[in-house]
């Protein structure tokens, strides 16, 4: 239990202790006014059942006569109405403190999700190959939220109501020691047995609900990514299978935790009514009357309905604590895996035209370079060699598997090399360089991922409508060839909603708009990953040309399997098992390299 206090306690900041201590003075509060609640039973009970006891009691004669009371029924009622002023400003203050609680856990909860999706998104490409995306959203989304629910707000409510629990007690044992310490040992016994029980069985449920909700979102991640194809094979059957035994474990999982929690109160509740009824004959029989008894029993009786919902929220907050502490290790183990991972320097993290970029003028090296895949047995790229200069129109080409697309990611600065050097102008690309080199970048993959907003938005990705160059968006549209059809063919140009992941366009549309959303930066270097193989042959040779011609010192990369993308390219290389096996031009390699001229003559 110390060691998940140190684990929460960690995930403060500065500023949050200093919230903290304001939580807990309003917890100190809070106890103290249901202390002074339960006190001030004991004179109005007293005045009941005897209204002489006025002059027996010195505060209560101080009261009667600074006061100018002139009967005993006068008074009670003035007694009467401070108890329930009393009685309603400790539930008051007890209100206010749990929305004090409540605001300082989700504010907790918006920090830990931030420093989630701060630490993904930075951390290197290569973390991202061997995770799910869909437990990377789920941690960020759900997990987080499930330990503020699970964990920190029942951490805190304990906390917040053993406080008053303890005063409380410590009341009950100035009035009444002998009986305090019965109400005491049962009830902390009772619930502490309770929790020993249980506490192994809440711990693997909830590794369990934990392993369950992974399933869950992967299901329906994976249904909903693919949505065409699902409909389309009739797949529907496979992915409910996925997710229905998933949510069952959920459900019985969350049902579990919450009866282990609540089951004790009922038993304890029917305890507690015992332990009063007992501690009045107790009075009884050792020879009291019952007008002495009834202020005591009275007291105990008041503290027995503000007790034991404390007690009860300290159990339960174990209880969940217990059952989320799996939520707790997982956010931990992100959170630590990335704690150390750089953001992008500032002024390089809203767009390549605001960043500063590395000079390229010259030539892109690799010298001697090989990677090889995290997990993987053998290398992806072995020993590469070459050069590419500017403005010039190169290709990387060969059979599936060959290393085109790794060997571009490297370019990209998304993978470092497992040996070698990638230079830019001599300088070499690694942590320091790589933000600047890649405001150089203009990117266009295979599969185009398109957002829920505009066309505009979609070429000039992820920046706020206000940040938007239009000029720019049109410029780049015109070289993709699609603004004619924005302009002629869409009801509101520009402006017009593609759906999510672009579902209103066709896949060469979204292919085009992938084009002009890597040239809105106007980047010196292009890298097109298969992109125009959505294209019709027509449309590809015209893109490839207008690519060509609007180069203007730019460098043009292209990865392609259909050769007539590469027929105008400076150079080509042939990729094969990981090794440049061939470069040239491409009339060069169609008359020097078998494999090449075989390819080229299967189109």
């Amino acid at each position: 239990m110390f060691r998940s206090i140190r684990q929460v306690l960690t995930l403060f900041s500065a500023e949050d202790r200093r919230r903290f201590l304001v939580v807990l003075f309003a917890m100190f509060v809070m106890g103290g006014m249901q202390m002074i609640g339960v006190g001030a039973i004991l004179p109005f009970v007293s005045l009941l059942s005897d209204p002489s006891a006025i002059h027996e009691h010195a505060v209560l004669e101080f009261l009667f006569v600074t006061g100018g009371f002139t009967s005993a029924h006068t008074f009670l009622v003035f007694v009467g109405v401070a108890l329930l002023v009393i009685l309603v400003g400790s539930n008051v203050v007890t209100a206010l403190t749990l929305w004090v609680v409540t605001r300082f856990a989700w504010s907790i909860q918006r920090r830990i999700s931030e420093r989630l999706l701060a630490g993904y998104l930075n951390q290197p490409y290569e973390q991202f190959l061997n995770r799910n995306s869909a437990d990377i959203g789920k941690n960020i989304l759900i997990e987080s939220q499930q330990f503020t629910n699970g964990i920190l707000m029942p951490l805190l409510k304990s906390l917040g109501f053993g406080l008053t629990a303890t005063m409380i007690i410590g009341f009950l044992f100035w009035l009444q020691p002998l009986l305090a310490a019965v109400v005491c040992v049962v009830f902390v016994s009772a619930y502490f047995l309770v929790y020993l029980t249980v506490r192994r069985a809440l711990l693997r449920i909830g590794r369990r609900r934990l392993a369950a909700n992974t399933t869950r979102f992967q299901a329906v991640n994976e249904a909903f990514g693919s949505v065409k194809e699902v409909k389309v094979m009739r797949r529907e059957p496979h992915f409910l299978a996925s997710y229905n035994p998933a949510a069952q474990t959920y459900a019985l999982t969350m049902a579990n935790s919450q009866v282990l929690a609540l089951i004790p109160r009922y038993f304890i509740e029917a305890l507690a009514f015992a332990v009063v009824m007992g501690g009045m004959l107790y009075v009884l029989v050792a020879g009291g009357s019952v007008k002495d008894a009834l202020p005591v029993a009275s007291a105990f009786v008041v503290a027995g309905y503000r007790l034991l919902p404390a007690l009860q929220n300290i159990y339960q907050g174990f209880a969940q604590w217990r059952f989320n502490q799996s939520v707790l290790d997982t956010l931990l183990t992100d959170l630590k895996a990335t704690r150390n991972v750089s953001p992008r320097p500032k002024g390089q993290d809203l767009s390549p035209v605001e960043a500063d970029r590395l000079k390229f003028q010259d030539v892109i090296q690799l010298k001697h370079m090989s990677y090889q895949y995290p997990r993987s047995d053998r290398p992806s790229l072995a020993n590469i060699s070459i050069e590419i200069r500017r403005n010039t129109f190169v290709a990387l080409t060969g059979s599936t598997g060959a290393g085109k697309t790794t060997l571009a990611d490297i370019v990209l600065g998304l993978l470092e090399p497992t040996s070698g050097q990638v230079l830019i102008d001599g300088v070499p690309l690694d942590a320091t360089t790589r933000s600047a080199w890649q405001a150089n970048l203009g990117y266009v993959p295979q599969d185009i991922y398109l957002t829920d907003s505009s066309i505009a938005g979609n070429i000039a990705y992820g920046l706020a409508p206000d940040q938007i160059d239009m000029v720019a968006v049109e410029r780049a549209a015109k070289i993709a060839n699609i603004h004619d059809f924005i302009v002629d063919k869409l009801p509101e140009g520009y402006r017009t909603s593609v759906g999510e992941r672009g579902v209103r366009l066709s896949g060469g549309q979204r292919q085009r708009i992938g084009i002009a959303r890597a040239l809105y930066h106007d980047p010196a270097v292009i890298v097109l990953d298969e992109a125009t193989s959505a294209l019709d042959n027509e449309t590809e040779r015209r893109i490839v040309n207008e690519l060509d011609s609007m180069r203007g010192g730019r460098t043009l990369i292209v990865i392609a399997h259909r050769l007539t993308t590469v027929q105008k390219c400076h150079e080509v290389f042939l990729l094969g098992d990981g090794k440049v096996v061939a470069n040239g031009t491409y009339d060069e390699l169609v008359a020097g390299n078998r494999e090449f001229a075989q390819l080229a003559q299967t189109e």
